[in-house]
């Protein structure tokens, strides 16, 4: 993982998500698929290089960052 991780994963649970109803959510640890959604798009944003990954992943990184 890179080293801007910890940064993507802070930065990823201050963001919201819509549902198919248009209700507004925060992205939190309790839904997986939309925080490792936000951190892509933290990396992608930013121009950081990353390989393939999974929520599984970013689960040693979530208690240094919540």
């Amino acid at each position: 993982m890179p080293e801007q991780t910890q940064q993507a994963i802070k930065w990823a649970l201050q963001q919201t998500w819509a549902d198919a109803f248009g209700q507004i959510h925060q992205v939190s640890s309790d839904n997986a698929q939309h925080l490792t959604d936000k951190v892509r798009d933290y990396f992608n944003t930013n121009n950081i290089v990353y390989d393939t990954f999974s929520y599984d992943d970013l689960i040693p990184y979530l208690s240094l960052s919540e």
